[in-house]
């Protein structure tokens, strides 16, 4: 193992270079129509700030760390591109920093150096869906420290480190708890190989410190909704529904084993959204294969469990969206510097031939990602996930320009960037129609959305017509909507929305020619 130096001021110039190439990258996408779970953190954050109890009024199935997140960022800049902005070059800053000191571990300055460049030129990667902060950007950057500080510990570490990572991994798992299998194997992977001058009995120690800090953490989350007496709501959505969600996918998973059996199929462990990532993943690979056979392992068994880890957290939801793979993206990188940085010590070759190596795949990482910067932030929406959230970012600023103060809509369907792009506040927090249509929570959110709509009947009723299946479907929220609103007036094409006005409305046309 390399022993890590203060960085340099050279090394310090480099870093912040790389941070303002992430930032500019990502002003390329700043008014990129986002895609829902965006949207809906943001929402749901917003109306948080006014008021509203998470979970109890806005429904959401993630745990509480990603609206909190938002909620930080929209109090520093307001509701609207900024926010999300701001929180997004933060995150990649923050792991950039970090993928920094986890490759200097090993691969020294110059290893750290490779490594947090391959980041910034690849943590934006489109096929990824990685330009925009989905809840694993925030993983990532909590993740990627703790690993920094595990594999950087040396002797007896002291408590306040094991402290700290033990936090850290507690924060990662309350943006998605799947983030519990990387830190579960980083901690196991700490007592099977303990820092030299360390014993395993002390390492024993470290991961009973590590755990005791997850445990307060979520007692204490379970302890606040208890306390203002929303408990129920949050298990439901956070557990009961989240249960639900992971055995009920298109690879047809009956269970959590299974998923972990589809994760580590081919198709899943390579797919092909990765490809851009697959140099990276064969430089870690040589390079964790040689260092594995010339020296102590320790680092490379850790960034083994780091890379399990990360595919079992793939996995365990059952779905494989792009973006859950980002996840891989800081433990390659890290290898990548590793092998650069290493290589040297292991095989005798010229001091350029690492170098030339790195330089010649910041090449081809930039003729893969250069091109993408000549085409418009719209495209990059269309690339990743077809027009629809192109058309629901045009019909939220028409919503907005079309309503007036204190007048609101509610839409049957998933598009929350509605809410956001027209910043006015939904009239029920139940306003994602997935968990309404199936699942245990279906029901009783069926229930409370309707009553919400009954004390606060929206002057608009929006419809994405492809969650009607047909118009087969009937649902108490579409049963109390039929017969209270009408179509609006004019021939604009919303395709696939359909506007609805409530009838007697100011919008409502037919009853003025009355």
């Amino acid at each position: 193992m390399t022993r890590p130096t203060r960085p340099t001021a050279l090394v310090i110039i480099v870093l912040a270079a790389l941070a303002f190439l992430i930032a500019a990258a990502r002003l390329h996408t700043y008014h990129e129509p986002l895609e829902r779970d965006i949207t809906s953190a943001a929402v749901i954050a917003h109306e948080m700030l006014g008021g509203r109890s998470l979970y109890a009024d806005m429904w959401d199935h993630k745990p509480p760390a990603v609206h909190i997140t938002h909620a930080v960022s929209i109090l520093l800049v307001g509701l609207g591109p900024g926010a999300v902005y701001l929180i997004n070059v933060a995150a990649a800053v923050t792991t950039l920093l970090g993928v920094y000191f986890a490759a200097a571990a090993v691969g020294g300055l110059s290893g750290g150096l490779w490594g947090a460049t391959f980041w910034a030129l690849i943590s934006g990667d489109l096929w990824l869906q990685a330009n925009q902060p989905n809840a694993e950007v925030f993983i990532n950057a909590c993740l990627v420290w703790a690993f920094a500080l595990l594999v950087r510990a040396s002797g007896r570490p002291p408590v306040r480190r094991m402290l700290v990572v033990g936090g850290l991994f507690a924060l990662a798992s309350l943006y998605k708890p799947v983030a519990i299998a990387p830190a579960v194997l980083l901690a196991a992977a700490h007592v099977i190989a303990p820092p030299a001058g360390c014993a395993r009995r002390r390492a024993a120690v470290d991961v009973l410190l590590i755990g005791g800090v997850g445990a307060v953490a979520w007692v204490a989350t379970f302890a606040h909704f208890a306390v203002v007496g929303h408990f129920k709501d949050f298990y439901q959505a956070v557990f009961a529904y989240n249960q639900f969600y992971s055995v009920n996918n298109p690879q047809g998973s009956t269970s959590i084993v299974t998923n972990l059996g589809v994760g580590f199929r081919l198709d899943t462990l390579f797919p092909s959204v990765l490809l851009n990532a697959l140099p990276l993943a064969l430089l870690s690979l040589a390079g964790g294969a040689r260092g594995a056979t010339a020296g102590p392992g320790r680092s490379w068994l850790l960034l083994l469990s780091y890379g399990i880890g990360s595919q079992v957290a793939v996995a365990l939801p059952g779905q494989y969206f792009p973006h859950y793979y980002q996840l891989w993206l800081p433990c390659l990188t890290i290898g990548a510097g590793w092998a650069l940085g290493s290589f040297g010590s292991i095989v005798r070759v010229p001091r350029w031939v690492p170098h030339a190596a790195g330089a010649g795949l910041v090449v081809l990482m930039l003729a893969e990602q250069l091109p993408l910067y000549q085409v418009p932030p719209e495209a990059w929406s269309q690339l990743k996930y077809g027009s629809l959230f192109v058309r629901e970012q045009g019909l939220g600023r028409e919503l907005g320009a079309l309503l007036g103060p204190g007048e609101t809509f509610y839409e049957w369907g998933a598009e929350t960037g509605l809410y956001f792009e027209s910043k006015h506040s939904p009239p029920s927090g139940v306003f994602y129609v997935f968990p309404l249509l199936a699942g245990p929570v279906a029901q009783p959110l069926a229930a409370r959305a309707v009553a919400d709509l009954e004390r606060h009947p929206p002057v608009m009723f929006v419809v994405n017509s492809g969650v009607l299946f047909g118009g087969r479907l009937r649902h108490p929220i579409l049963v109390w909507a039929e017969p209270r609103y009408v179509r609006l007036a004019g021939k604009i094409d919303h395709d696939p929305f359909v506007l609805l006005v409530r009838r007697g409305s100011r919008l409502d046309v037919s009853s003025l020619a009355k």
